[in-house]
């Protein structure tokens, strides 16, 4: 059965952000064949003539049985949707067939702090969801982007809220103005390891971006990789070749 949570290396999870099926499919087949083990696929990205199950089910066949992870932002073409409109092109797509849900921390509450809502009324909602995403059989990870360089204690909070409301995953992308911050992720992502019993998906940008290639060696669960850089792709992440190059010559 397709899982995120149990595995013998760090994941090479392929990240597909097409507007349509036809280019979701062709992504797919591509990444497929540079060796992707799992897949990224952005709802959001996908124009909304094209948001049914039955679409939906047909680009995640291209999949070919491997584990997909979802996103339903309310951003690019999901943009001024309402976060229950989110929510339900995510429990859609689980029962297309994906099997990794992104909840973001700031659903129910946009603007809070780190990315995480803290308001009781929208932590409420999200642990419901979350419920209601594991009763469907789905695994969920709770995504934290900061936009900031952030301290081990900040990353530790972030990490517990997620794991108090109940994901299987903690997602926490921060960013680093110079390389002298990555020593400071690293204890980050070796702290939170030893605390919680979760997978962790750490992720750095601009200046740690370094991270993104030795990340799993400290821990972090999986390598977000990108057939090529188009123009919808992000810049930060490396192709699956360069990222399977590293993760397989530098693992024993």
């Amino acid at each position: 059965m397709a899982t995120f949570l149990n595995y013998e290396k760090p994941l090479l999870c392929a990240m597909i952000l097409c507007n349509t099926p036809k280019e979701c499919i062709e992504k797919i087949k591509a990444s497929l064949a540079d060796g992707a083990e799992a897949f990224g696929i952005q709802l959001c990205k996908l124009k909304k003539e094209y948001r049914t199950k039955e679409i939906l089910c047909e680009i995640f066949a291209a999949c070919e049985g491997l584990p997909i992870y979802i996103t339903s932002y309310p951003i690019d073409e999901s943009e001024g949707d309402s976060d229950e409109e989110c929510a339900r092109f995510l429990l859609l797509g689980l029962e297309a067939g994906a099997t990794l849900c992104d909840v973001t921390g700031d659903i129910f509450e946009h603007g809070a702090p780190y990315q995480l809502a803290t308001d009781p009324e929208a932590v409420k909602k999200q642990k419901a969801l979350i419920d209601e995403i594991h009763r469907r059989g789905g695994e969920v990870l709770m995504s934290c982007h900061t936009n900031q360089s952030t301290t081990v204690e900040e990353n530790l909070m972030i990490a517990r809220a997620q794991a108090e409301r109940g994901a299987d995953v903690l997602k926490i992308v921060n960013i680093a103005s110079s390389l002298e911050e990555v020593p400071t992720y690293i204890e980050a992502i070796q702290k939170i390891l030893a605390e919680t019993d979760k997978k962790l998906l750490f992720l750095v940008g601009k200046d740690g971006r370094i991270l993104r290639y030795i990340g799993p060696e400290f821990g972090v669960c999986m390598y977000l990789c990108v057939y090529e850089h188009g123009p919808l792709d992000a810049d930060d992440q490396p192709t699956i070749k360069q990222a399977k190059a590293v993760r397989d010559n530098i693992r024993h």
